[in-house]
C-alpha cells in the first residue's frame, strides 16, 4: 500500500477549470509526488486567494478556512489511521493565499507538514498583508521541509527564519515526456515575407503580463526595419491595449491566435524561431521551459523566473530588466543569425532534459520526503 500524501494549493486546486501557471505547477507537483511512489489525495479545494488587499475579504476567507478546517478534522477522525494521509504538502502559500489548513491538520494528526514555493507579494504595503503574512510565517516555521524554487523565495524565508535547516532547493520543472506527446495541427498565416518567426505567449491581463507585451512592442518598434514576423498567443481583458501597442506594425507581419490549447501553443513553438517574451516580473517562467523543450531559444529579461531556467548565451539571451534597447538588440542578434538560433535551440532542449525534467523532482522528493513518512 502506497503512503498517502494530502495535497493542498490555497491559490486554486490543481483541477481548477481556469488555466494558469500556478495551476500547471500544482499539477506537476502532484504528478511528481505520484511518480515518487505516493498516493496523492487532494485534501481540500478551498481557495484562500484574494487579489487585492481587503480587510473584509480577508475575514471572509479566514472564516471560510475555519469552517473547512473543522470539516476536514471531522472527516479525518472518521477514517482509520491507515486510511489517513501520512504527510501534508501545501503548494504556494503566500500573503494573498495563506495556508490556514495544513499546519493545523498536521499538528492535529501528528504528521509531517511540507510546503513548496512559500513566498510574499510585493504588491501594496507591508501593512496591507500583515496578518496574512504572519500566517505564512507561522506555517513555514512548523514545516519539516520548505522547498524553494527561486532565489527570491529563499531570501524571503531567510529574512525571518533563524533556523533554516528546513529549507531545501527544488528546481522548477516540466514533464518532458508529456510535452513530447502533445501535438496539434495549426494553420500557418500568410505572412508578407519569409522572415524568422518570433513567438510571444502570455495572458492579456493587467499587471506584469501587459507590461511584457508593452515592452515587446516597444522593442520591436525599434527594429521595425529588420525582417521578422510575430505570432502572439493569448487573450484576455487587456487585449485591446495589447493590440493598440502593436498597431504601428500594420497588417501582414503579426498573427493573433487568441486563446488556444496547450498543444497548439507547443505547435507554434515548433514553427517559431525565437521565443520573444520579456517575462517582466515572471516568477517561475513555465513558458520559458516549455519553449526550450521544443528547441526554441529565448530572449527575456534577466530577472526572477527567466534566469532560473534559461542559460544565458547558451539557450537564450537575457537582458537587463526594462532595458528596451538591449532587448531589441538581442532580438536583432538572433534574427540575423540562423546558426546561432539552431545552436541555442539544441542546447535549450538539453537544458530542460538535464536540469528541469520531472525526473529530477522525483529524485528530490524520494530523497527528502521518504525519511519523513
Amino acid at each position: 500500500m502506497k503512503p498517502k500524501i494530502a495535497f493542498y494549493a490555497p491559490i486554486k486546486p490543481p483541477d481548477h477549470e481556469i488555466a494558469s501557471g500556478d495551476r500547471e505547477i500544482a499539477r506537476l507537483m502532484v504528478r511528481a509526488l505520484e511518480a515518487s511512489g505516493y498516493e496523492v489525495e487532494i485534501a481540500s479545494r478551498y481557495i484562500a486567494y484574494q487579489k487585492r488587499p481587503s480587510r473584509e475579504l480577508f475575514e471572509v476567507r479566514k472564516q471560510g478556512a475555519q469552517k473547512e478546517l473543522d470539516r476536514l478534522k471531522s472527516e479525518w477522525r472518521k477514517r482509520s489511521q491507515a486510511d489517513r494521509p501520512s504527510l501534508w504538502f501545501t503548494y504556494h502559500p503566500y500573503c494573498k493565499a495563506p495556508d490556514w489548513l495544513g499546519a493545523a491538520m498536521a499538528g492535529e494528526f501528528k504528521i509531517p507538514y511540507v510546503t513548496a514555493e512559500a513566498c510574499r507579494t510585493r504588491q501594496g504595503t507591508d501593512a496591507d498583508w500583515e496578518e496574512a503574512r504572519h500566517q505564512v510565517h507561522e506555517s513555514v516555521h512548523q514545516a519539516a521541509v520548505n522547498f524553494c524554487l527561486k532565489q527570491s523565495d529563499l531570501a524571503y524565508l531567510k529574512s525571518f527564519m533563524a533556523d533554516q535547516r528546513s529549507i531545501r532547493p527544488l528546481a522548477p520543472f516540466v514533464d518532458l515526456a508529456e510535452l513530447d506527446t502533445l501535438t496539434a495541427e495549426i494553420k500557418e498565416p500568410s505572412f508578407q515575407n519569409s522572415a524568422p518567426i518570433l513567438v510571444a505567449a502570455g495572458m492579456m491581463r493587467p499587471g506584469t503580463k501587459i507590461q511584457s507585451y508593452l515592452c515587446l512592442a516597444d522593442a520591436l518598434s525599434r527594429i521595425a526595419g529588420e525582417a521578422w514576423n510575430l505570432v502572439i498567443i493569448g487573450d484576455g481583458p487587456a487585449r485591446s491595449e495589447v493590440e493598440a501597442a502593436f498597431s504601428w506594425a500594420g497588417d501582414g507581419r503579426i498573427h493573433w491566435t487568441g486563446a488556444i490549447s496547450r498543444a497548439e501553443v507547443l505547435a507554434w513553438f515548433d514553427k517559431g524561431d525565437v521565443l520573444a517574451w520579456p517575462g517582466y516580473r515572471e516568477a517561475i517562467g513555465m513558458v520559458f521551459m516549455e519553449a526550450q523543450s521544443r528547441e526554441l531559444p529565448v530572449v527575456a529579461f534577466d530577472a526572477l523566473g527567466a534566469p532560473l531556467v534559461v542559460r544565458p548565451d547558451q539557450t537564450g539571451l537575457l537582458t537587463p530588466e526594462r532595458d528596451i534597447d538591449a532587448y531589441a538588440d538581442a532580438l536583432k542578434r538572433l534574427l540575423k543569425n540562423a546558426g546561432l538560433r539552431a545552436q541555442m535551440g539544441k542546447a535549450a532542449r538539453a537544458n530542460i532534459a538535464d536540469n528541469h525534467d520531472i525526473s529530477r523532482a522525483v529524485r528530490t522528493f524520494k530523497n527528502i520526503l521518504g525519511p519523513l513518512i
